[in-house]
């Protein structure tokens, strides 16, 4: 099921359980989306399935497994769905715009590379045997950068996703990641906090749930109680320590990790809007200096040449 779908198949359910009705009343309303698979889940209930079971063999996102099995246990099913809603909405918004970051900068780079490939491979061999037919000198570095330069961009991109792949701790040392990976503990603290678990008892989850190498829940929770320094290495922040200790201290955690998350939704997805700018921005410069290039070691020359005549 598309993750499109499956959040659209949430946010109807949460309309429709806080407009009162049921939840088998809810599904049969929504029987019209995603027919089969609206099918499969009220068969997984009539047959005495709980929703997340339900939910989990139609193929929905693990958080969303997860978070239903916690609300079932607390009967909180509205407001986890409601986080559900808010965690499937945050990262649609940050898909969409990695991938105005991503995509495009990297479809009009391999564009670049075969165009320019095209050139050194069909065109330029004929300039540099007419160039030296009049003994014309050749400048090899800018020969070198002009149809070199992007090929070791792209192999430096491809070398860094790859090592951030294979090594995914490693990527808490980028910022966006950084910060991405704290909003998704926080959310998963968050689902967890609201149906009534203590801090103590939430971390005890995540720590068995979420991939300790990435996210060293330990680290947080010596931050959190005893101010020990925060390695680059962790996905978290100063700010986030300072939210924590103010939840703790007004009593209040729950309302203040919402709050955290709405503000530091905002500030990464501002951030990744900044930095489709720089990067398309680098991309363009990085081209217009190697077209620049190409010019001046094509058409240079043949004036010279043409002078020669």
């Amino acid at each position: 099921m598309r993750t499109e779908n499956q959040y659209l198949f949430m946010k109807n359910l949460y309309r429709l359980l806080t407009k009162g009705y049921s939840l088998t009343e809810a599904l049969d309303m929504m029987s019209f989306l995603n027919i089969k698979e609206t099918k499969m889940i009220i068969n997984g209930l009539n047959n005495g399935y709980l929703l997340s079971e339900a939910i989990k063999d139609v193929g929905f996102k693990q958080f969303v497994y997860d978070s239903l099995v916690v609300a079932e246990k607390s009967n909180k099913l509205i407001e986890i769905i409601s986080l559900i809603n808010e965690q499937y909405a945050f990262q649609a918004k940050f898909k969409k715009q990695f991938n105005k970051v991503l995509l495009y900068p990297v479809f009009l780079l391999v564009f670049s590379v075969i165009c320019f490939e095209f050139i050194r491979i069909n065109l330029y061999p004929l300039i540099s045997s007419l160039l030296n037919e009049y003994h014309l000198k050749q400048n090899h570095l800018l020969i070198m950068l002009a149809f070199n330069l992007l090929k070791w961009l792209g192999c430096i991109l491809i070398f860094s996703f790859l090592l951030i792949r294979l090594h995914k701790p490693l990527a808490n040392i980028i910022p966006h990641i950084k910060e991405y990976r704290m909003l998704i503990l926080i959310k998963h603290l968050l689902v967890l906090t609201t149906c009534g678990h203590s801090l103590e008892e939430s971390m005890d989850i995540l720590r068995k749930s979420l991939n300790q190498k990435i996210y060293h829940i330990k680290a947080l929770e010596e931050a959190i109680l005893y101010d020990s320094k925060l390695s680059p290495f962790v996905p978290y922040s100063k700010s986030l320590l300072t939210y924590f200790k103010l939840g703790l201290k007004s009593n209040n955690l729950v309302v203040v990790l919402k709050d955290f998350c709405y503000f530091f939704d905002e500030i990464l997805i501002d951030k990744l809007i900044r930095l489709t700018y720089y990067v398309q921005f680098f991309l363009f410069f990085l081209l217009s200096v190697n077209i620049f290039l190409i010019y001046y070691l094509v058409m240079i020359p043949m004036f010279e040449v043409t002078n020669r005549i």
